[in-house]
């Protein structure tokens, strides 16, 4: 501050995540009528703890602080002013913005801690850094709303069976108990007519092959109501609006396939409706995908909280080489926007989505077929079969497991074995030191188990006289040396 000749110094610690601007700027304005040397939100803890701001004026702090020398005021900074009230001329800021906010615990300090600051800036998603005090509390202590991307294994697993069916109706029901049986959270189809997808005059091969493979409203319908039974959940591509309004009632979420991703009028029709959306960013670029996420939230602002829309990385070809999945986008897509994620696969195999579970995908969609074998669609081949998708699953549950948390601390079974001790070194002595005998560096050596000294403190021992003699190879505990200080 003596080099910038500065008037005020502002204070927010490094543990404080979610300060609030609107706080902030108040507290300056205040600072800045120059009537203060000491403005703070800390007294009555009117505010949480881990959203403290201190502003202090530069000479007032000098001059308090002449002659303070304890290491504690030192290192805390301003707790010396908080032991004098009567110093300067003061000024409290108080919480009448949230008062319910009161003493909630923000700051980041334990595992915990971590844990709901986490929580905080997922359900903020991409303006986490701009909450107010009232939605930070909110988030912090309202309950979580439930996530459609939460399935048995870890993400969500759809099976799409889409038009592996290829129009025929009993097979459609037969690849339907089977991604049943499967374990699959979800079955999905997709409801199409080719008079309103595909241009019969400039895409007339397309436009018969759509026709080809649509069923009836009775026949959609009969296939939610054999999901809904078996209690797994049903979804489905719709590319009809008015084929929605009948399906509707049995959809929990919204898929919104890659070819629809620039079809914004369609797009903001789903989003009225207010069910989480699925959206597939296949022959996207960012920029789209961005202007695409836009338009959904400009509808409706709830699309900007992760359990109501979900982006689903994926390559819009039949089948892709693995270099074309491109797994790392979720990561991008989750940096740019704080939604959630996933993969919607297209490669051959299972490999792609069990990376992609790995990597923290919230919905993982593959398709579904009853063999592949003698089949000419080109879906069946990149298509699971039941066994594949039991197997698939299981994989998944133990890569979740292995992905555990975003908290780096010592796990469960190292402290239970004790391997904090056993496998760290502590301080020893290398020979024997007789009572009085001064130690020195020499003298020290680093060895296992961690007992007495822990290897970080060796030099602390150094100078210190033995209180007794110590033998060699001896753990050098704290009551065996005399600190030559005292």
């Amino acid at each position: 501050m003596e080099i910038n000749s500065w008037d005020f110094g502002v204070r927010i610690n490094g543990d404080n995540l979610f300060l609030d601007a609107l706080t902030l700027n108040a507290m300056l304005a205040i600072a800045d009528t120059e009537q203060f040397d000491f403005v703070s939100n800390v007294p009555g803890r009117t505010f949480p703890y881990g959203m403290s701001v201190e502003i202090v004026r530069r000479s007032f702090y000098r001059d308090s602080m002449t002659g303070v020398s304890s290491p504690h005021h030192s290192e805390h900074v301003t707790s010396w002013l908080y032991e004098k009230p009567d110093l300067g001329r003061r000024y409290v800021y108080r919480n009448t913005i949230c008062p319910d906010a009161a003493g909630l615990r923000l700051a980041v300090d334990t595992p915990e801690d971590v844990e709901q600051a986490s929580r905080i800036i997922k359900r903020g998603g991409a303006d986490s850094s701009r909450l107010t005090l009232r939605q930070i509390y909110e988030f912090a202590t309202k309950d979580e709303k439930p996530t459609p991307w939460q399935g048995s294994a870890g993400p969500l697993l759809i099976a799409e069976i889409g038009g592996n069916h290829e129009g025929d109706f009993e097979v459609a029901k037969a690849m339907c108990k089977q991604a049943i049986e499967s374990g699959a959270d979800c079955v999905k189809f997709q409801l199409y007519r080719g008079d309103t997808l595909v241009s019969k005059v400039e895409s007339p091969e397309r436009h018969k092959h759509f026709q080809k493979f649509e069923l009836t409203r009775e026949q959609h319908i009969h296939l939610a109501e054999m999901c809904r039974e078996a209690g797994v959940g049903y979804t489905a591509s719709v590319w009809d609006m008015e084929m929605l309004e009948w399906i509707d009632p049995y959809l929990e979420f919204y898929k919104i396939g890659s070819g629809d991703l620039t079809a914004w009028p369609v797009l903001r029709e789903f989003a009225r409706r207010g069910k989480p959306i699925l959206l597939s960013t296949g022959l996207a670029t960012m920029e789209e995908v961005l202007q695409t996420v836009a338009q959904i939230q400009q509808v409706d602002e709830r699309y900007k909280q992760p359990e109501m829309l979900c982006l689903m990385q994926c390559t819009s070809m039949y089948p892709i080489p693995d270099s074309d999945a491109n797994l790392r986008v979720m990561d991008a897509f989750r940096a740019q926007t704080g939604l959630a994620v996933g993969y919607s696969d297209h490669t051959v195999g299972s490999r792609a989505l069990l990376a992609a579970a790995a990597l923290g995908a919230d919905a993982l969609e593959f398709h579904f077929t009853d063999a592949r074998e003698g089949k000419t669609f080109r879906d069946h081949q990149v298509s699971l079969t039941a066994l594949e998708v039991k197997q698939l699953k299981y994989e998944i549950s133990k890569a979740c497991l292995l992905r555990g948390s975003c908290v780096k601390q010592p796990a469960p079974s190292e402290l239970v074995n004790h391997h904090e001790i056993s496998f760290r070194r502590g301080v020893y002595l290398n020979r024997t030191v007789s009572a009085g005998e001064a130690i020195s560096d020499n003298d020290i050596v680093l060895l296992r188990p961690n007992i007495g000294t822990d290897a970080r403190d060796a030099m602390t021992v150094v100078g210190k006289s033995a209180e007794t003699n110590i033998g060699e190879g001896q753990a050098l505990c704290p009551e065996l040396m005399e600190d030559p200080k005292k």
